[in-house]
């Protein structure tokens, strides 16, 4: 049992430390932009992140299905098949991703109306998509290759290439936002250039062949593919829900409160990127070790992992939210020293906040059934807490409740979800006894 938590911990330490990076592009880019720029550009990037998490949910999709496959096939000892799982994805990753950059470089102001962005929020809300969209295939190189070296038995250079991007992001965001006056523009410009750094340095991880996987041209199987998306899919789910609910959200927002509404649903949800990326780290640090002794055959361990996965999560869960509740107040402030904007952002937070404790234990059930190709399941949870549960009650508490509603909904969502958990683990032995796929 100890080394099996050694295990656990040589993956998922390394793989919450890289999601915790990632989601401090996003963060940092919202701390800078908010005292460099002002309340209004939180709103312009907060109505833009739909369009930006679109990106990273097709990347990640690919990439956790090309992983869960891949590392499915070396647990068979088919090796050469793994690899070309493993190159397979990334061009997937290219194409695609490279598809849905382009269309936000040249249509930014339309994206930008799509998203709701009002009169006020258009210009900022444009700028950044046309700006991020420069860069995204750098944005989804890092986050792919990341996890692809991280299961090639390198979760420490992975760890390390996102560190050190969120650095140079960090570095770049004062000298664009604060020297050159770039405002929004420069808050992108220094998140791509930061991730474009991460992907140098992952590169070096095949160049020095330090694992198993090698470079090459990929043979394209059709199959092969298809089971690389339906396994992903789960993982789509999960990284597109957010931007979902952030769409749904700054409707009824804007709608109900303002402005001011948007601006503090913008610093909730720059909160909730790190705290997601958290649980969303450790569900993807249990990843090889679920898919590896699945396709071993090694069932009763495949349960003692997912386990692991789920206490850690949970118990994370809990920690933040008293966190939260003792130094809400000056996490929010860092953002925007407007006490009117603080106070409601608190009084919003603590409800909203409630419903991560609930979500740690879901997120994980997605991911063992991602890992396990039991992907159906995996879509049904997923789209349960991202976009069924949360639209319905979005657009029925509110009116009940008032404004107080809007929060309340994404706890209602994610209950319900906890629900449909629950009946799946009833009708489905949890323990994977055999290889059937659901």
């Amino acid at each position: 049992m100890k080394s099996l938590w050694r295990e656990f911990m040589k993956y998922a330490v390394p793989s919450v430390i890289g999601m915790m990076v990632s989601a401090l592009y996003v963060v940092v880019d919202g701390i800078f932009v908010g005292r460099g720029v002002g309340a209004s550009a939180l709103g312009s990037i907060n109505v833009a992140v739909p369009m930006t998490t679109l990106l990273i949910a097709i990347t990640m999709m690919i990439t956790m299905g090309g992983a869960a496959v891949m590392s499915i096939k070396f647990g068979e000892g088919k090796e050469k098949e793994a690899n070309n799982v493993f190159l397979q994805s990334i061009l997937l990753i290219v194409v695609i991703t490279g598809i849905v950059s382009i269309i936000g470089v040249i249509f930014p102001d339309q994206l930008g109306r799509m998203l709701g962005a009002s009169d006020e929020l258009l210009k900022g809300t444009s700028e950044y998509i046309r700006y991020y969209s420069l860069f995204g295939i750098g944005f989804s190189g890092s986050l792919a290759l990341s996890a692809f070296v991280r299961n090639d038995g390198n979760p420490n250079l992975a760890m390390i290439s996102l560190i050190v991007g969120a650095c140079t992001n960090i570095t770049l965001d004062y000298i664009f936002i604060f020297i050159f006056g770039w405002g929004i523009a420069g808050a992108a410009v220094a998140s791509g250039l930061g991730q474009l750094s991460s992907v140098f340095l992952l590169l070096t991880h095949f160049i020095k062949r330090k694992g198993k996987l090698k470079i090459y041209i990929p043979k394209i199987k059709k199959e092969d593919s298809i089971r690389i998306l339906k396994a992903g899919t789960p993982e789509f789910m999960v990284q597109i829900s957010p931007a979902i609910t952030i769409f749904a959200f700054n409707q009824v927002i804007i709608a109900s409160i303002g402005e001011i509404g948007v601006a503090a649903y913008s610093i909730i949800s720059y909160i909730s990127t790190v705290l997601i990326a958290l649980f969303i780290g450790i569900s993807q640090g249990i990843q090889p070790l679920l898919s590896y002794n699945y396709g071993k055959g090694k069932y009763e361990k495949v349960d003692k992992v997912f386990k692991m996965g789920l206490k850690t999560n949970f118990g994370a869960s809990i920690i933040i939210y008293v966190l939260l509740l003792i130094f809400g107040n000056d996490i929010i402030s860092i953002f925007n020293e407007n006490q009117q904007l603080i106070k409601l952002t608190y009084d919003a937070m603590i409800i909203y906040a409630f419903s991560f404790i609930i979500a740690s234990i879901n997120i994980v059930n997605v991911t063992y059934y991602q890992s396990t190709e039991r992907s159906k399941i995996g879509n049904i949870i997923s789209s349960s807490r991202g976009m069924i549960f949360t639209i319905v009650f979005l657009i029925i508490i509110p009116h009940i409740l008032g404004e107080i509603g809007i929060w309340i909904s994404i706890v209602l969502a994610e209950l319900c979800t906890l629900v449909v958990v629950i009946y799946f683990r009833k009708i489905y032995n949890i323990t994977t006894n055999n290889k059937v796929q659901v």
